[in-house]
């Protein structure tokens, strides 16, 4: 009886472990921020390591004076991680970056616009 007990603890482990919930996924690192084509956008870059290989990334331009069409854009995340955006953005507007894999989403990283 003791050895069957041996015997089944370790998957009985492994079927407790596989039920707990996992690590929330985290928001992306926070981009670097550049000019854009003209004068109504920039560019958000984020070199490898910045965000789960193939995520993707919504970032959302909270401005309530932003059409909707323009307030939204996004980017598919490289295999190291990398990935960059030119999004509609203003100095002083607020940017909510979030990474999503399949059906899990980050917190979002909230980012105020400020390029030179």
């Amino acid at each position: 009886m003791f050895r069957r007990l041996l015997a089944v603890g370790p998957f009985l482990a492994l079927a407790v472990a596989c039920a707990s919930p996992t690590l929330p996924l985290p928001p992306p690192e926070q981009p670097v921020l550049g000019p854009g084509a003209d004068a109504d956008h920039i560019t958000l870059t984020v070199a490898c390591g910045g965000a789960e290989a193939g995520a993707l990334i919504v970032i959302v331009n909270t401005n309530t004076t932003v059409p909707g069409d323009q307030a939204v854009s996004g980017a598919i995340v490289n295999s190291c991680g990398g990935w960059d955006a030119t999004p509609y953005a203003h100095n002083g507007d607020y940017l909510d970056i979030t990474q999503e894999i399949g059906t899990e989403v980050s917190q979002p990283l909230v980012l105020q616009v400020q390029v030179p």
